[in-house]
């Protein structure tokens, strides 16, 4: 069902050149020095950590952080006990348009925590972890502005799954079918998920998690669970 290539071993080879010229602090170095799953890893035996960023916007450049949750996965087993959301307090000014979307209002934030201690909570709950998003392009593009803006050092070769694209690789294979609904929302509705509030940073998170553990059963059906099948690039 998905292409056969090692994207794995690819990211392995990213991060030997990005700690040999990094300009990351300890704990990120220590992350990227963690060791990465074999391609034929199942896996219940792999930790992940679903997580989900709020924003004002989808542009890095302009747009600010609002609020982070994650949530881990192990044993194919969603730790809600174990999950954290925080606000970011950064003196941004809340859009009317994205307050509207994801009821996040100043009073949240004034209650929250600084952007680098969000960021550093996030990158503590990334060790040894196999990240996953729902659109990894928003979640990838701000981590990297962050540490651009932050450590001049935009490099970020860590292991992503993406809902998303698992499901446009999905509906391609077996419906030849390359546009659609990928929302969050559509695409658990589509798994017969429960309908949850949206573009909430914690919610969304276990919300993924769920999606994931359906989506993979349409993804091994009879095959071995193991990552690389997960893995777009």
């Amino acid at each position: 069902m998905f292409k056969r290539f090692k994207p794995i071993a690819k990211l392995t080879k990213q991060r030997s050149k990005a700690l040999a010229s990094t300009q990351l602090p300890k704990q990120l170095i220590e992350l990227l020095k963690s060791e990465l799953p074999k391609e034929n890893e199942l896996i219940k035996d792999l930790e992940f950590l679903a997580f989900d960023i709020e924003t004002t916007g989808l542009d890095p450049s302009t747009d600010q952080i609002l609020s982070i949750g994650f949530v881990p996965m192990k044993k194919l087993r969603i730790n809600v006990q174990d999950a954290e959301h925080y606000f970011v307090n950064s003196g941004t000014q809340v859009k009317a348009e994205t307050a509207v979307i994801n009821q996040i209002v100043p009073e949240m934030l004034e209650q929250g925590i600084s952007l680098d201690a969000a960021m550093d909570k996030l990158f503590k709950a990334m060790h040894n972890k196999v990240l996953l998003v729902h659109g990894r392009c928003v979640e990838q593009q701000f981590i990297e502005a962050y540490l651009q803006q932050r450590y001049q050092d935009s490099h970020f070769p860590v292991l992503w799954i993406d809902t998303l694209s698992i499901e446009k690789s999905l509906l391609a294979n077996v419906n030849r079918q390359k546009t659609g609904d990928y929302r969050l929302a559509a695409v658990r509705k589509r798994y017969g998920l429960p309908e949850y509030p949206g573009h909430n940073a914690l919610a969304d998170a276990v919300a993924t998690a769920e999606l994931l553990l359906a989506q993979s059963k349409r993804v091994y059906a009879q095959t071995p669970q193991v990552i690389s099948a997960l893995v777009k690039n």
